[in-house]
């Protein structure tokens, strides 16, 4: 915080560009927390060194009718619902095409502080010039405990501690919701990897990022409450949802990280299945987990790498077209209501 202070007069006259992209999924825009928060932020923002584009993304089923979104808000509807890294990337494409150079990340579930875009804003001026960033990241809670940003400690997540501010000079991971992502160096290691279209895609994100020499700089200062839905796995996942997550949750351990952190999460998933099983609300998810438990105890990993590759490229291959066949084309300019 005392950098932020420090520097604010010489910052002050640097306008943030930022693009934002909120995933919606069977929801009204406006009924969406993320939005309602985002826009009250606004609110509470200086528009004099602040540009600020705002882009809904609605992956929900068959399209919906939204009505009438606030002046200025773009609105693409992916009815075919190909995930986030799609959107993520296209809005990316946006974002460099018109000259941003920051791109906030969103989905549906999140609640930002009203002083979240001034924050953020007074962050990504101050780090602009330092080519190094290439994330700044706010602390995530989820019912009541720090979910994100985190490191790898020997393959076990380890949370950075409440009200931390810094570069972290290791690895550092965080949620999707709420990063802020320098588009350049987004560019430069090609975007979110299509393979991980919606579960890891945001652990896989942050891996590549670490790898291509950027770090990440932590905003703990800044809270956003979210609402994730492997915590509430009964109302905010189906079984099928489920049993792909577990696939690529074994896929990212199996392709970056080693055999200790590999054994690590053998332990999570056998205690997981012990709670799917014990609380009936949750029983549903206890043969999956079992399933794949079992697989990662007796399928050897090449032979896991290598039907995961077959299948993830399916998927790949399917979800990067729209109906009937067309490739989905982010509409220019303000778009106050969905296509027919």
């Amino acid at each position: 915080m005392g950098m932020r202070s420090a520097e604010r007069s010489s910052s002050s006259q640097i306008i943030t560009r930022l693009f934002a992209v909120i995933v919606i999924y069977k929801m009204q825009p406006l009924d969406s927390s993320t939005l309602q928060t985002l826009l009250a932020s606004v609110e509470n923002t200086s528009p004099d060194n602040f540009d600020l584009k705002i882009l809904v993304w609605d992956n929900t089923p068959g399209g919906q009718d939204i009505g009438k979104l606030p002046g200025g808000i773009l609105y693409e509807s992916a009815p075919h619902n190909p995930g986030l890294a799609q959107a993520y990337n296209q809005a990316l494409e946006q974002a460099e095409a018109e000259g941003y150079e920051w791109l906030l990340t969103l989905d549906q579930d999140s609640c930002l502080p009203v002083d979240f875009l001034a924050k953020i804003a007074d962050f990504a001026s101050e780090l602009s010039p330092d080519k190094t960033i290439g994330a700044i990241v706010p602390q995530v809670i989820a019912d009541g405990r720090i979910v994100s940003p985190f490191r790898f400690v020997f393959g076990v997540p380890r949370w950075f501690g409440s009200g931390f501010v810094g570069t972290s000079k290791r690895a550092a991971y965080a949620a999707n919701s709420g990063s802020t992502l320098r588009v350049c160096a987004l560019r430069e290691m090609g975007g979110y990897d299509p393979m991980f279209p919606l579960d890891l895609s945001d652990t896989n994100l942050f891996h590549r990022l670490h790898d291509s020499g950027k770090s990440v700089f932590i905003a703990g200062d800044v809270l956003v409450h979210h609402d994730f839905a492997l915590l509430n796995k009964p109302a905010r996942m189906s079984i099928e949802r489920y049993k792909e997550s577990l696939l690529d949750d074994c896929a990212f351990w199996d392709l970056y990280m080693g055999p200790v952190a590999r054994f690590e999460r053998i332990i999570r998933f056998a205690g997981r299945a012990c709670k799917d099983l014990y609380f009936s609300k949750e029983s549903g998810f206890w043969k999956p987990t079992l399933s794949e438990l079992k697989r990662r105890l007796f399928t050897p990993r090449q032979r896991r790498i290598a039907e995961w590759r077959k299948w993830a490229t399916l998927r790949r291959n399917n979800s990067v077209r729209g109906p009937g066949g067309q490739s989905i084309v982010l509409r220019q300019g303000q778009q106050n209501y969905p296509q027919s």
